[in-house]
């Protein structure tokens, strides 16, 4: 396994970058993440001003460029409808609300979009034709998701922390339209994490039970695009700290790697599975801390064109203290 850093500095914290979107084309991977001045705090580490970047790189996850995106991505105000587009061509930065950076969003939701990898963005628009979905007692707690030609949005419950229910929709290129929920239990369904493999679409949730603090991930699949998804079991434990999301790739041998990280243990940990999602192998470790500090994880994934997946997330250790973005290439280990 190769690291690397993505974004350092020992006045600011950086976390969270599955909350902020991530894109590819070939061995360039864009990657958002938010920053904030670093201060001792019981938790997070953070205090406002909030920034909302984006790191490039243009090597396959080697180096990397932060770039600052010239909006806000707050979507406080959006405007009345966005323009025509293509889902999957313009590529499209989600905003909905929650903790750190998504507390002041329009309850509705909305996005931003970019023609150009990235450099340029324009927003925030609404979900048009989607409105009944974030009306009355439900706000959107969606992140960034699109996979081909469908985006995965969540809504929680305005009255109740935790209690978000995922869901996808397709564009016409005008309009969105409800296609089916891929969970909505009794326990927090948020943060999907999508791949494709032997026409199967996989959707990994992030999970927890309302009443306690323990979490982790649960498999979903759909063999009819998107139509209707069954449940295929748990991939993997997050541990407590409110649990950490997925990430999940799709490798060119047909296997399933999905990341995420576990406060308990301070270990980003990765798991594979061979079968499409039926089953999956024990946790490997990526990367392990080496301080008491387990604010972490929240991972991003990308493959690089030799076939090896590389997994960003947020660190901190010995060596950078403060809360940083870092990236791990896999190979070795899968």
């Amino acid at each position: 396994m190769i690291q690397s850093v993505v974004y350092s500095s020992r006045d600011y914290y950086a976390g969270w970058p599955a909350n902020h979107g991530a894109w590819q084309w070939g061995d360039e991977f864009l990657v958002g993440f938010l920053r904030g001045r670093y201060a001792r705090k019981s938790m997070h580490n953070i205090a406002e001003p909030f920034e909302k970047l984006l790191a490039r790189s243009k090597d396959g996850g080697y180096t990397w460029e932060v770039e600052f995106p010239g909006v806000d991505f707050e979507c406080i105000a959006p405007a009345p409808t966005a323009p025509a587009f293509v889902l999957g061509k313009s590529i499209m930065r989600v905003c909905g609300v929650y903790d750190h950076g998504g507390d002041v969003c329009y309850e509705p939701g909305g996005f931003y979009l970019s023609e150009d990898r990235g450099y340029v963005w324009h927003g925030p628009y609404p979900f048009t034709g989607l409105e009944e979905m974030f009306s009355g007692e439900f706000l959107c707690t969606a992140r960034t998701r699109v996979h081909g030609g469908m985006i995965f949005l969540s809504r929680g419950n305005k009255m109740m922390w935790g209690t978000d229910e995922t869901f996808c929709a397709v564009h016409d290129g005008k309009r969105f339209a409800f296609k089916s929920w891929v969970c909505n239990d009794n326990a927090r369904a948020v943060m999907p994490a999508v791949a494709q493999i032997d026409g199967r679409l996989v959707c990994a949730l992030r999970r927890r039970k309302t009443a306690k603090r323990e979490g982790w991930v649960d498999a979903f699949s759909s063999d009819d695009a998107g139509a209707s998804w069954q449940k295929l079991g748990q991939v993997g434990v997050t541990g407590s700290h409110n649990g950490n999301p997925p990430a999940l790739i799709a490798t060119p041998d047909d296997r399933l790697v999905c990341c995420y990280g576990d406060r308990d243990h301070g270990n980003i940990l990765c798991t594979v599975s061979e079968d499409a999602g039926k089953h999956w192998g024990s946790p490997m470790i990526v990367r392990q801390a080496d301080t008491k500090d387990r604010d972490i994880g929240y991972p991003q994934l990308f493959l690089r064109s030799d076939g090896v997946p590389v997994c960003v997330y947020y660190w901190a250790s010995k060596e950078r203290p403060q809360q940083h973005i870092a990236a791990t290439s896999l190979e070795g280990l899968i």
